[in-house]
């Protein structure tokens, strides 16, 4: 690949026109091989080096991909890279950019985990051990699953979400022991469940 014209869109993104008129831009955190004073006009890359700009264009690709959807609300790593192999980018690609974004704090999926609680919970009151488990389904290390219910419930308090869960099962017609297992399904425990039965 020779290359014919270089222009610096930012101070880490380079803007690369090749001898054979394809137009890409790469950012240079993305390179290790290649310095970023090498890539001038007139430069030859061959084998590896060729390989690593190219590929630092397809990273910086699937980068903007993903600031695209972050900028519509917050994703999870493995929610966003799905989204990303989806649309045709490559496993190495998503990975070099995702790290990136993380690395920038701008994909972070405990910040993520704490937006997805306080929204779910208005539409589906669960316990713990239910939002946990919808949590690492999503992808999330159960480190952070944990770490996040815990800073989710010691703002609420999840018999609140259980008297709430119970309130609408009753309205949906469930009773007796059907009742009883809509609450434990919904990841409330036993202790909870019978707590709140036996307030009403």
């Amino acid at each position: 690949m020779r290359i014919s014209a270089v222009k610096q869109a930012s101070s880490d993104i380079v803007e690369i026109t090749t001898a054979a008129g394809s137009v890409f831009f790469i950012r240079l955190a993305f390179l290790s091989e290649v310095k970023a004073e090498e890539i001038i006009p007139g430069a030859d890359f061959l084998d590896e080096k060729e390989m690593e700009i190219l590929d630092a264009g397809l990273a910086f690709a699937a980068e903007c991909k993903a600031e695209e959807y972050l900028a519509r609300c917050e994703h999870c790593r493995r929610g966003l890279e799905k989204k990303l192999l989806q649309k045709g980018h490559s496993k190495t690609a998503v990975n070099q950019a995702l790290d990136y974004l993380e690395n920038r704090g701008l994909l972070d999926d405990l910040r993520f985990c704490g937006v997805w609680l306080r929204n779910h919970v208005l539409f589906k009151p669960q316990g713990r051990t239910r939002l946990f488990k919808e949590l690492v389904s999503r992808g999330i290390k159960t480190g952070d699953a944990k770490t996040a219910l815990d800073d989710f419930f010691s703002s609420g308090d999840e018999l609140l979400y259980c008297r709430r869960a119970y309130l609408k099962a009753l309205k949906a017609g469930k009773e007796g022991e059907k009742l009883f297992k809509y609450l434990i399904d919904c990841g409330f425990s036993y202790k909870m469940v019978k707590e709140v039965q036996n307030e009403e």
